[in-house]
């Protein structure tokens, strides 16, 4: 495994970072200072230090979960609401929840220690597609659905959908889907202000390939390795 990769999977830094402090000679590997970035490491054998701290490597955990409604998206203790730790209760050190949803939100959203994707799906760099259900108020037409699909910026970042299609819709409000690269649901909110329908709900039943089914709310499965791979490569990591 390359030295910088295993740096950012240990989450020391992003890989950027992590070629600069080689670069720098911060990393040693079995003693000694190593300055190329091209250095291989064996995470099983060899001894890593940054900055004269051993790193550890630890084993890649990548799991996902079903976050209902009123929870917030972290394993940290929040006083008197609720957060994941309440659906799990041995979460593993360094475990990280990437691509949160708000208190309101739910949907799957995705527990790691993989540093390097943690960074990746967090900075907004480079994001898999997700799929959202999402109710707004009011009839929402052709026409509104069409603006959606043009896109908006939202914080500096452009929000632009792969997809907007009407799924039911009622005199009061209507449910769609969209597929967007994006993990922040703010920013779909503010695709509702766009088009003056106010979003009212906000599901994520896809992330990537990982779909929602068989997990009942609170529920969580690991990741197979072909599941893995796949959602490493949609973020651009090799």
């Amino acid at each position: 495994m390359r030295l910088q990769r295993f740096l950012a999977q240990a989450g020391v830094s992003s890989r950027r970072k992590a070629e600069a402090l080689i670069a720098a000679g911060s990393v040693k590997v079995n003693g000694t200072a190593v300055t190329t970035i091209d250095t291989n490491v064996n995470p099983s054998h060899d001894r890593v230090e940054v900055s004269g701290r051993r790193v550890h490597p630890e084993t890649p955990i990548y799991r996902l979960m079903l976050k209902p409604r009123a929870c917030l998206a972290t394993l940290a203790p929040s006083g008197e609401r609720p957060t994941l730790k309440r659906y799990l209760k041995q979460a593993e050190p360094g475990l990280q929840v990437v691509a949160p949803l708000d208190f309101p939100a739910e949907g799957v959203v995705l527990l790691t220690n993989d540093g390097e994707l943690a960074q990746v799906i967090g900075k907004g760099r480079k994001l898999p597609p997700m799929t959202y259900h999402i109710k707004l108020r009011g009839l929402v037409g052709d026409v509104e659905a069409e603006r959606l699909l043009k896109g908006w910026r939202w914080e500096g970042r452009t929000v632009k959908p792969e997809s907007v299609d009407r799924l039911a819709a009622t005199e009061k409000n209507t449910w769609i889907e969209i597929v967007v690269p994006e993990a922040r649901p703010r920013a779909l909110k503010a695709g509702g202000d766009l088009i003056r329908h106010p979003v009212l709900k906000i599901s994520r039943i896809r992330l990537g390939g990982l779909s929602f089914e068989g997990l009942a709310m609170g529920g969580w499965r690991d990741l197979s390795r072909t599941e893995i791979a796949d959602l490493r490569r949609r973020s651009g990591l090799d």
